[in-house]
């Protein structure tokens, strides 16, 4: 007996999934947020769209930044 797992993209209107008999979908980005949780997404494009809803947890100004007033 196998037991069958499917894995559902977590990307905002993103209706892909995959099915496999391993912990881990070999095609699925597995990303962890603070809190332990995982998200699994199908491909980059979706995490860059639930990474663009989400409020920058800190920002770094380097040598190379600029105000957007100057």
């Amino acid at each position: 007996m196998t037991i069958e797992r499917v894995f559902h993209c977590d990307g905002p209107e993103c209706e892909r999934r995959g099915h496999t008999t391993r912990l881990r979908h070999e095609m699925f980005l597995v990303v962890s947020e603070r809190g332990g949780s995982a998200l699994h997404f199908c491909g980059w494009d979706c995490v860059l769209r639930y990474a663009a809803t989400k409020e920058p947890e800190q920002i770094v100004a380097g040598p190379g930044s600029f105000d957007v007033d100057d």
